[in-house]
């Protein structure tokens, strides 16, 4: 179901937010496609140190989320967003770039909803009764020619019937946890969130706060390194370096740029 909403007054308030941070340029977008893609196309051509643009939809209509999955949008009732930067702006590596996207999405939904997670790579998750953590936000990061995309889409709004059937018992909304939040209220502060891990937190605070928000801490899951399973309890997760566990044959290591997290087993 999709509701409208005016967001005339949006990129006044955004370019209002990003006053004195790294993000050089907002584009708001009443409806399009694929915010991954709209960010792709406004940076095409621009050198390969340019600064972010952030590129806001109210409505998306084919979004997409990690290893080719479909992301769903409910019209009207998501935050999708993508900041675009130049590659040699800030010269970060793949994991550090994962890394601190997950927790900017992490700690704009914390602000409202203190009691999510982060779950490795940077899905935010919430514990909810005694079933499975379900997801709240998602984190893309992608490379196209001029540029590094990170896409991050958060449920707003939603109640159960706005999920496409195959996640309806996956994921929940702000609105499901009693957060009533304006979706613009979510973007200012999610503007604020981005620009302090990637302009101002060190690699440290990146470890310490992963470690404390870690939602696959102490849990059994199966991670896939070099095309070989492996299975057992999550030690600690360095979201810069390696994932440590402890297997029936000892513990060992897993460097994070090879390894997949293949399911959650308890």
């Amino acid at each position: 179901m999709s509701i409208t909403e005016d967001i005339t007054a949006w990129p006044d308030r955004l370019e209002s937010q990003t006053q004195s941070t790294i993000i050089n340029r907002v584009i708001v977008l009443s409806e399009t496609q694929s915010t991954q893609d709209a960010a792709a196309r406004a940076c095409i051509g621009l050198p390969k140190d340019h600064p972010p643009t952030l590129v806001v939809a109210s409505n998306q209509t084919m979004g997409r989320g990690q290893r080719a999955n479909n992301w769903f949008d409910a019209s009207g009732r998501t935050l999708p967003c993508s900041l675009a930067i130049g590659p040699e702006f800030l010269k970060l590596n793949n994991p550090n770039l994962a890394a601190r996207a997950g927790l900017a999405a992490l700690d704009a939904v914390q602000h409202f909803a203190p009691t999510t997670k982060i779950k490795w790579p940077n899905d935010i998750v919430v514990a909810v009764g005694d079933s499975a953590p379900r997801k709240i936000a998602g984190v893309l990061v992608e490379h196209s020619r001029d540029s590094i995309i990170i896409g991050i889409g958060i449920n707003c709004t939603q109640t159960d019937s706005d999920f496409h059937p195959s996640i309806q018992h996956s994921a929940i909304s702000l609105h499901q946890l009693g957060c009533g939040v304006a979706r613009i209220d979510l973007a200012c502060t999610l503007i604020d969130s981005l620009n302090h891990w990637f302009a101002v937190a060190s690699e440290d605070e990146v470890r310490d706060h992963w470690k404390a928000n870690d939602a696959l801490l102490g849990t059994t899951q199966k991670f896939i390194h070099n095309n070989t399973p492996h299975t057992g309890k999550v030690l600690s997760i360095d979201p810069l370096k390696n994932i440590r566990m402890q297997t029936s044959q000892g513990e060992i290591n897993l460097p994070v740029e090879q390894t997949r997290l293949i399911t959650e087993t308890s």
